[in-house]
């Protein structure tokens, strides 16, 4: 008796469970579709009184050969990086209201000229107060140190000149007017465009920068957060990068931004799509990178630490100590 699963076709659908799998071609789905009307209406020499029964356990054996290739076949096609931008904007919104007085966030920085280094920032509509190594990172690196002394960084009052604390990479937007902002992404998109001042690089690359800044460090609402990616999701020029592992060692997907022409710049950003965070930021200049910012931790507390003093005394270099 011939065996139904000798057909070349069939052959191949059962090997693809679970394996990789690429889609049938044109002729190969009309031989698929042909095999299985075959087993399920005609009889085989020797047997030409197969049990419907039979008949029936065979279809259904097919089908689900069938099935488990149509999975296969979702579940290894690779997504576009819209699409991934698109899942994380949906998921972003899903997520709970903020609630605490202060935005924590603490994040890690590497750039050419220092060593890595934490920043972490307490802001709330009223005040802001920040502890940034970078300074003291900066000089140690620049003087020829192997490290530096995170206990030189001091906590900082970024209003202690009367302004008020803005977020952004571009426009600087204060707590109550991100608050106003539309959550509609075209909407957005426009009223963002429209507050930035020219850098030189392009507006496409003023409008990226902006977001990514607002994604990373404000209080956007999980409303907000979903209309951002939606604006990123439909920037030109975006490429999926797949799956990553950002600098805490932590899964991520990463989507790309071309702007070498524009800038001679290549933005990553990796970035968790289940729950809508940005993990980490990356820009690339002639292959190296240029900078990186690592979300290390986010969320709201109810207090911030009390600001420091110089630790030379009024005037004195605000990040070393004497």
């Amino acid at each position: 008796m011939t065996d139904p699963l000798d057909d070349p076709v069939l052959q191949r659908l059962a090997a693809a469970n679970p394996v990789h799998v690429v889609p049938l071609t044109p002729e190969e789905s009309a031989r698929s579709e042909a095999a299985l009307h075959r087993i399920v209406t005609t009889p085989h020499q020797g047997q030409r009184r197969r049990s419907a029964s039979m008949l029936r356990r065979w279809a259904t054996v097919v089908a689900a050969l069938l099935t488990s290739v149509a999975v296969a076949l979702v579940a290894t096609t690779p997504a576009s990086a819209e699409q991934v931008l698109l899942e994380a904007a949906e998921n972003a919104a899903k997520q709970q209201p903020p609630s605490g007085e202060y935005l924590y966030v603490r994040s890690q920085a590497e750039d050419p000229y220092s060593f890595p280094y934490e920043r972490e920032i307490w802001s709330s509509r009223d005040d802001a107060v920040l502890r940034d190594e970078g300074g003291v990172s900066f000089m140690a690196f620049s003087d020829g140190k192997d490290t530096f002394d995170p206990s030189l960084a001091r906590v900082m009052d970024l209003n202690e000149d009367g302004e008020t604390s803005t977020f952004g990479n571009g426009e600087s937007i204060t707590w109550d007017e991100l608050a106003e902002l539309p959550t509609e992404p075209r909407a957005l998109e426009r009223r963002l465009s429209e507050g930035l001042a020219p850098s030189g690089h392009g507006d496409e690359w003023d409008l990226w920068k902006q977001v990514v800044g607002l994604l990373l460090e404000s209080p956007a609402s999980p409303d907000l957060r979903r209309a951002l990616w939606q604006v990123l999701a439909a920037a030109p020029g975006t490429e999926l990068l797949g799956a990553m592992t950002d600098s805490a060692g932590r899964p991520a997907t990463g989507i790309e931004a071309d702007f070498t022409q524009e800038v001679g710049e290549r933005e990553v950003l990796l970035l968790d799509p289940s729950d809508g965070t940005l993990l980490e930021s990356r820009t690339y200049a002639d292959g190296t990178l240029a900078h990186r910012m690592t979300v290390l931790e986010s969320g709201y507390r109810d207090v911030a630490p009390d600001v420091e003093p110089y630790h030379c005394g009024p005037g004195s270099v605000p990040y070393v100590s004497c």
